[in-house]
């Protein structure tokens, strides 16, 4: 696991680009920075807030059932992602 954390660096080190060609298209003229503000503020605050909730639920329910939960919460990254990327195309 050591050996690939790297490898999840550099991935992670590219959606910062992504973030930053994307925002622009997306927000009109005069609200990127509200846009870039949204973004950031639910970055800091889902990274403070998750490892509450998502531990409080593993004390309750078991770590598995929290793994799944997390996984979902995940996954619904996939249709906003889709989202995204057919207004770009539009």
């Amino acid at each position: 696991m050591m050996a690939m954390l790297p490898l999840l660096g550099l991935a992670l080190n590219g959606t910062s680009s992504v973030l930053y060609g994307v925002v622009p298209e997306l927000a009109g003229v005069g609200k990127r920075e509200q846009a870039f503000a949204l973004f950031y503020t639910g970055t800091i605050g889902g990274g403070a807030l998750s490892p509450v909730l998502f531990g409080r639920l593993g004390d309750i329910a078991g770590v598995p059932t929290a793994l799944v939960a997390l996984a979902a919460v995940l996954l619904l990254t996939l249709p906003l992602s889709w989202y995204v990327q057919k207004g770009l195309e539009a």
